[in-house]
């Protein structure tokens, strides 16, 4: 490898390592309304919606908002806009965090769990955690339309997590002896 691909490769940990610790301490500094279903059913553990995500990346507002002709509009609507997805992203890296603690706090309860499906879990919450942090960095830098297949991605994978995480606490308390989990 060259000098230049290790500097480049240094920059670009460095740069997710950076927007990585912001998207922690801003996630641990807010108070959400996603945390409602961990307080209020247990049970339940639901993502941002995939409307959402569209419409947040969605090229039709900003092509709307260009169409107007009001520079001092289009300003403002990208730095709105640019707010939502910060905010959508350091919500979805939250309920990430929220998802892996739960799975954490459940497989400490189960008798039989299997090295590989941990490691595995623990890979797809690292991929997932890296994804947000460079989504993070990189609206500002990119603009959020050439994000959106990113930001599709990131979502479909978090509900996929979510929906693996309801079935692995089912799967856990079917398993105990008494039947009375405590998940």
């Amino acid at each position: 490898m060259g000098e230049w691909e290790a500097l480049a490769g240094a920059v670009v940990l460095l740069l997710v390592l950076l927007a990585w610790v912001r998207a922690q301490t801003w996630s641990k500094n807010s108070t959400s309304a996603w945390d409602a279903p961990f307080q209020e059913q247990g049970e339940s553990v639901e993502a941002c919606s995939p409307e959402i995500v569209s419409q947040i990346f969605s090229a039709a507002d900003a092509e709307f908002i260009s169409g107007l002709e009001s520079p001092g509009l289009e300003n403002l609507f990208r730095r709105e806009r640019t707010a939502v997805a910060l905010h959508w992203v350091q919500e979805t890296s939250a309920f990430i965090s929220k998802i892996m603690r739960r799975h954490l706090e459940a497989s400490r309860m189960s008798a039989d769990l299997e090295i590989g499906v941990e490691a595995r879990i623990l890979l797809q919450y690292i991929w997932l955690k890296l994804n947000c942090g460079l989504l993070f960095v990189l609206i500002g830098l990119l603009g959020l339309q050439r994000l959106a297949g990113t930001a599709w991605y990131a979502e479909r994978f978090t509900q996929r997590i979510g929906e693996g995480l309801a079935e692995f606490k089912l799967a856990a308390h079917l398993g105990e002896p008494d039947g009375a989990g405590a998940l």
